[in-house]
């Protein structure tokens, strides 16, 4: 039914607020920073090593599937939370819907983890500075 591929987080609660995963709650991906690898090569290009499991997160806390407060958009093309369309030059995060928060690796019967739907939306990482453009960070470069 299910292949390793889709088991995605050790653990079964909210990396911020650790409630509880359940079905149909929305969730966005963050990694720590220590599984970032860079080579001399690619001066200070962030590589995820192999091996790295996901830390997820609700996309918003107060509202885990996001039922009260918003409204899943029909497509691809509309933030999740703030509902505005979005542009090419926006920062956005994927957003998945939990299929089962407790889904046994069947490479692994000792490892369990997150199935995720298929559906894939999309947040801004900050609505209200969609193109993360403070002036005090050069972290992001726009080419």
């Amino acid at each position: 039914m299910f292949s390793d591929l889709q088991i995605y987080a050790l653990g079964g609660g909210c990396a911020s607020c650790s409630k509880p995963f359940v079905l149909n709650h929305r969730v966005r991906t963050a990694y720590c920073a220590g599984d970032l690898r860079s080579f001399e090569n690619q001066m200070e290009l962030g590589i995820l090593g192999s091996g790295v499991r996901h830390v997820w997160m609700h996309v918003e806390c107060s509202d885990p599937a996001l039922l009260k407060e918003y409204n899943m958009s029909p497509d691809i093309h509309h933030c999740i939370k703030c509902h505005s369309r979005l542009r090419k030059e926006e920062i956005v995060s994927p957003v998945f819907s939990i299929d089962d928060a407790n889904m046994v690796n069947p490479a692994d019967p000792t490892d369990r983890g997150l199935a995720l739907r298929d559906r894939v939306y999309f947040v801004h990482a900050d609505c209200r500075n969609t193109t993360l453009n403070n002036q005090s960070s050069n972290i992001l470069i726009k080419v």
